[in-house]
């Protein structure tokens, strides 16, 4: 997988990933304290598909372009997160051409209230440039710096609620995500209250066992995961399926989560037979 995210964006992956982030956001709405919400790799905050990383590509045409291409019955008996995501998507086309796409920080601006702030990173110089300019928010504070060791500098925030999303470059990652399980404990004891999302590809199942094995014996309760496979777990390509982890998930974001991906599956899917769907406690209270 290339880093540059402009390759990937709106691809199946994101889709799911955007879907759940809205509904987190929107589990944390329910109650009046405001929230902090942290993305430790923003990305450009917004992408063009029909620029020639995309186009390159193609990952979107079985993505996002699915969906928008669906009938509106269809989209109108999607289930709310779902709907939700789709009604940001095309407000961000109609205002800024056909061809664009939001990234995490976008998304979660339009899903946060008044009251709530975001911080947002990104470490690779010309990207942060692009966010800069595509993200324009007064509640957003932006940093040039490498979350690995900026996480841990921001947190807990002062709202003391929040979520931090966690989607980092796993092509220098190693094996089962050595790096990552070492942030989020070291994360987790400084704030454990929090609420974690941690994005991952799908490209190898023993990896993933063994980095949810990891996961299982780090002490940290109420672990959710959650699965969107394409294609079978055997099938020899770049990129299977992707999964969430959630720690300390909001009250019914379980259901709520089970309910969109068993919506989007048959959508995204890449044939007819094969391929899964999975909403599971790695570890519960």
């Amino acid at each position: 997988m290339n880093y540059r995210h402009h390759f990937h964006a709106g691809n199946f992956a994101d889709v799911m990933k955007h879907v759940l982030l809205l509904q987190l956001l929107t589990r944390l709405n329910a109650k009046d304290k405001p929230y902090r919400y942290i993305d430790t790799h923003g990305g450009a905050g917004k992408y063009d598909l029909s620029e020639a990383p995309a186009q390159k590509s193609g990952e979107y045409l079985s993505g996002i372009h699915r969906l928008v291409q669906l009938p509106s019955i269809q989209k109108r008996q999607a289930p709310e997160a779902v709907q939700q995501y789709l009604n940001l998507v095309e407000s961000m086309r109609v205002e800024d051409g056909r061809g664009a796409y939001p990234g995490s920080p976008w998304f979660a601006l339009q899903g946060m209230r008044d009251i709530d702030k975001a911080t947002i990173f990104e470490m690779q110089r010309d990207v942060f440039q692009q966010l800069r300019h595509n993200i324009r928010d007064k509640r957003a504070g932006l940093h040039e710096r490498d979350a690995y060791e900026g996480l841990l500098g921001v947190i807990p925030p002062k709202e003391k609620r929040g979520l931090v999303m966690i989607d980092p470059p796993y092509e220098l990652e190693r094996k089962d995500f050595p790096q990552l399980v070492e942030l989020l404990v070291n994360a987790y004891k400084k704030w454990p209250t929090g609420v974690f999302a941690v994005w991952y590809p799908i490209k190898d199942r023993p990896m993933i066992e063994r980095f949810e094995k990891k996961m299982s014996k780090t002490g940290i309760r109420r672990q959710l995961v959650c699965e969107i496979c394409v294609w079978p777990d055997d099938t020899p390509i770049g990129l299977n399926g992707c999964g969430m982890l959630i720690i300390n998930p909001p009250w019914q974001f379980a259901e709520q989560a089970d309910q969109a991906l068993h919506w989007l599956f048959p959508h995204l899917r890449m044939q007819e037979n094969g391929g899964s769907v999975a909403v599971k406690w790695l570890v519960g209270e």
